[in-house]
């Protein structure tokens, strides 16, 4: 169950959903789905929606011109490869979500040892009420 102190838009992003035969990943951002068998996979997914997205936006090129090549007399067209920046883009982006995610996960460490705490002290209140003598206000 998500707590609402930790609850954030990526666990919408990055959703992990327990199967009979072990752990699935979903990655889904900007309208694209992409099903994973392992967490890595599907963050670098989810980087290459987010870096995408943001290159499409910008209008910036994500690859070189196509190239045309000739192939026994025939003309055949080859995509350009993928640009540096692009690629710079996709693997700060990686590290991003990384990083989210780790300061999420500590997040939910210390409010599951703040819960405790107040639960305790909760009940050490609750002890002591029961327990006041009559003429304490």
């Amino acid at each position: 169950m998500n707590d609402k102190r930790t609850v954030s838009m990526i666990d919408l992003a990055l959703q992990k959903h327990d199967t009979p035969v072990g752990p699935l990943f979903v990655a889904v951002r900007h309208g694209r789905i992409k099903k994973c068998f392992t967490r890595d996979t599907a963050i670098r997914y989810l980087a290459f929606f987010m870096t995408t997205e943001a290159f499409e936006r910008s209008g910036f090129p994500q690859r070189h011109p196509r190239v045309r090549i000739d192939r026994d007399d025939r003309e055949v067209w080859r995509d350009g490869e993928t640009k540096a920046e692009y690629l710079a883009a996709h693997q700060r982006c990686v590290r991003r979500l990384r990083r989210i995610l780790t300061r999420k996960r500590e997040m939910e460490k210390w409010c599951e040892k703040w819960d405790a705490m107040h639960d305790r002290f909760v009940k050490e209140v609750d002890a002591l009420q029961a327990i006041k003598p009559g003429g304490v206000h």
